[in-house]
């Protein structure tokens, strides 16, 4: 008998655009022959919506929650076909998306559970209940951030929905809190304070099946986050085998074994003080930056198809053990003006990816979060100070040329 299968209706919230849904070889993460797509794609990014499988195409603002849900409650009923799934990758929308899904009745992350992946407090909540050392902390006010100050010796306030490493403020002295309370007065029920950690961050990225991690990788922010306030590159090195990297790994695992039954991608951020683990952040999410292209690099699995395959599925990819060689990326910005020249990697066969996000003409402003580059470049390497050495050869090479706006 011929095994004839119903096409799965998957309805996808894009940002990013369509044509990111596919590899480098034009492969798509949801093919025609098993997929059905309804899409709710940004204004801006709707002629990228082709492709066979694509059987209706909304375009709006999908920071617009209004407009957002309007969107999805038609296309989950399009033609008077139910959606089976409904889907988003974008760390912004992974939230609005766990709220539609329970609004339409569709199966997948509830907003109990995302929100233990986007809300700051509640995610430190969730995981010192299960004994995981995190920086003390509390949803921000004046009072608990000063009594947190006199005990810490200096403070973190930031979203506690944040992304994109905007709107962190290091706080050291009574007058710091005050002037913060004051800037950020009419909301300042968004933001949490934590205690300020004095070490190294790093991060391990996790392809991740019912709470097991089947891969990971580890790396280290040799630069800070916020690198781009000062329009400095942030350069990021993969941790070779080592003691430090088995306790990342361990430190990983006992974090993602106290969120049961998850499945997909994280991106998880800790810091090293005086050889002590950390927790910092945790997101169900592909890492930014070259993350993706490193751990592709690496295991052969692209994060992002593995986050799509496991809301459509409930299942990822089967990556390989990490391989032997290191990888590494750096993210270049540049200040307010008009690029003059093209940004070009080194021609050397260690460059594994270069994103280029400006290109001569173009009229820059200043960027206002760590995604606001004007390109990411992957390179790989044998050894840590080998990857250095080859990010540092990218960052003399690709300088940006501006002139001032006129």
């Amino acid at each position: 008998m011929t095994d004839v299968r119903r096409k799965t209706t998957v309805l996808l919230l894009d940002r990013i655009g369509y044509s990111f849904y596919q590899d480098r070889d034009g492969r798509r993460f949801l093919p025609e022959d098993r997929c059905s797509v309804r899409l709710v794609t940004s204004l801006d990014k709707v002629d990228e919506a082709t492709g066979k499988e694509l059987e209706s195409v909304v375009a709006v603002d999908v920071y617009d929650n209004r407009a957002l849900a309007e969107a999805v409650h038609h296309q989950a009923g399009f033609k008077g076909h139910r959606a089976d799934r409904l889907v988003a990758i974008t760390e912004r929308l992974l939230l609005r998306a766990a709220e539609l899904r329970e609004e339409l009745g569709l199966p997948g992350q509830t907003v109990r559970e995302a929100l233990l992946f986007r809300d700051k407090v509640r995610m430190k909540e969730h995981l010192s209940a299960h004994g995981i050392r995190v920086p003390e902390f509390a949803p921000f006010s004046e009072a608990a951030a000063l009594e947190l100050l006199s005990r810490t010796g200096a403070v973190v306030a930031k979203p506690r929905l944040g992304s994109g490493a905007r709107d962190i403020f290091v706080l050291r002295e009574p007058a710091d809190i005050a002037s913060f309370a004051a800037g950020h007065a009419s909301r300042l029920d968004e933001f949490e304070v934590e205690e300020f950690i004095d070490g190294e961050l790093f991060h391990v990225d996790s392809v991740v099946q019912d709470s097991k991690v089947v891969a990971a990788v580890a790396a280290r922010y040799i630069d800070e986050t916020t690198s781009y306030t000062r329009l400095r590159p942030c350069r990021d090195v993969a941790l070779g085998p080592g003691p430090q990297l088995d306790a990342l790994l361990e430190f990983n695992e006992r974090v993602l074994a106290a969120h049961p039954g998850f499945t997909g991608v994280t991106h998880h951020e800790m810091f090293v003080r005086d050889g002590d683990i950390v927790f910092c952040e945790i997101g169900a999410r592909a890492g930014g930056g070259g993350v993706i292209a490193g751990f592709l690099s690496r295991t052969g699995v692209n994060l992002d198809e593995a986050v799509i395959q496991a809301q459509v599925e409930g299942t990822v990819p089967l990556p390989a053990a990490p391989a032997g060689h290191l990888t590494g990326f750096t993210v270049i910005y540049a200040g307010a003006g008009v690029l003059q020249r093209p940004l070009t990697p080194p021609d050397e066969p260690w460059v594994l990816e270069c994103q280029v996000l400006a290109r001569p003409g173009d009229r820059l402003e200043r960027p206002e979060n760590c995604n606001d580059a004007v390109a990411i470049v992957s390179v790989r390497g044998d050894s840590e100070d080998e990857v250095i050495r080859r990010l540092d050869q990218v960052g003399r090479h690709m300088v940006p040329v501006l002139s001032a706006a006129d």
